[in-house]
């Protein structure tokens, strides 16, 4: 072992299932960041202080064998556990039975912590009002034309960093397919960088998060569900509130209580009461619910794909 690269055996205690436990900060199968090989081995590229660190994951037998390499590996090291989901152990849920099913059906799922925030931050800010594919479409071409490919890979690349997007003009946006304003948003989150990850400090204290909560919303163009999807996707935060989502309040509503008319009408507030019995866990029960149950059926036009917005 050297100072930039370590092979780590990290034990797993009872059900896990990897791709699971990626699947909702993934941006989608085609990221350059995150390559998921077979149900049991991934690759990724991550940003940390210390420098870009390469990932190698194979999920054993008990373990999760990773080989991390590059100048953030010391840097990271520490924290593999909780960026895996290793940290997270799903509690024993009652109430409805085709919940308890969904449950054990995904009782691999773990909740991750993301060390280093930047990143994830700015993933969830492409999601902001768009669709999920164009969120993703517009991270790709991020990606691959202000990242770095990973060194020993031709299909792997490290996320571009703070000091390079805070350079981009409205235009470098564009040619992504991203929106100019989340462009603009993106820009301010690059230049507080530095006091975004103090702020978190890698999520050391049980105050990290709600510290960086606060930080967030001091910034132009980030509110509650771009807080509340970070806290839960990617600070571990198993009971965070996603509010103001476009489609989550009837999607819970129709799993409780199966009245697509009433579904949808559904508010903030409804998809709350009907959460309460589940808190501490409110944000693993909507993962639950958003990855296993059955959604809604469609009564609305579908939103238009980002190309004709601008």
């Amino acid at each position: 072992m050297n100072d930039n690269h370590v092979d780590i055996s990290l034990p797993i205690a009872g059900p896990y299932d990897l791709g699971a436990t990626l699947w909702l900060m993934s941006m989608g199968s085609g990221n350059p960041c995150l390559r998921v090989d077979s149900a049991l081995q991934v690759r990724a590229g991550l940003s940390t202080p210390d420098g870009p660190v390469g990932l190698r994951v194979s999920r054993e037998a008990e373990t999760l064998e990773i080989s991390a390499s590059g100048p953030g590996t010391s840097w990271i090291t520490p924290h593999l556990g909780g960026l895996f989901g290793l940290e997270f152990q799903p509690p024993k849920l009652s109430g409805l039975r085709k919940l308890r099913q969904i449950a054990y059906d995904l009782r691999g799922l773990r909740l991750v912590r993301v060390p280093a925030i930047y990143t994830p931050l700015v993933q969830i800010i492409l999601q902001q009002l768009i669709s999920y594919r164009d969120a993703c479409h517009g991270w790709r071409q991020l990606a691959k034309r202000y990242g770095e490919p990973v060194p020993g890979h031709d299909d792997l690349w490290f996320p571009p960093t703070p000091a390079v997007i805070a350079k981009l003009h409205s235009h470098h946006f564009v040619e992504c397919g991203i929106l100019p304003q989340h462009g603009r948003r993106i820009v301010e989150v690059s230049r507080a960088a530095d006091r975004i990850e103090a702020a978190w400090d890698a999520g050391k204290d049980r105050d990290a998060a709600d510290r960086l909560s606060t930080l967030l919303q001091s910034l132009p163009g980030i509110g509650p569900w771009t807080v509340g999807l970070l806290r839960g996707g990617a600070l571990g935060d198993a009971d965070a509130e996603l509010l103001c989502d476009y489609s989550m309040p009837k999607f819970v509503s129709y799993f409780f209580e199966e009245d697509l008319p009433r579904a949808d009408e559904a508010n903030d507030d409804d998809m709350l009461r009907l959460l309460e019995p589940y808190r501490p866990h409110r944000f693993y029960v909507l993962t639950l619910i958003n990855r296993g149950a059955k959604k809604p059926p469609r009564r609305g036009p579908r939103r238009k794909s980002i190309r004709e917005r601008f």
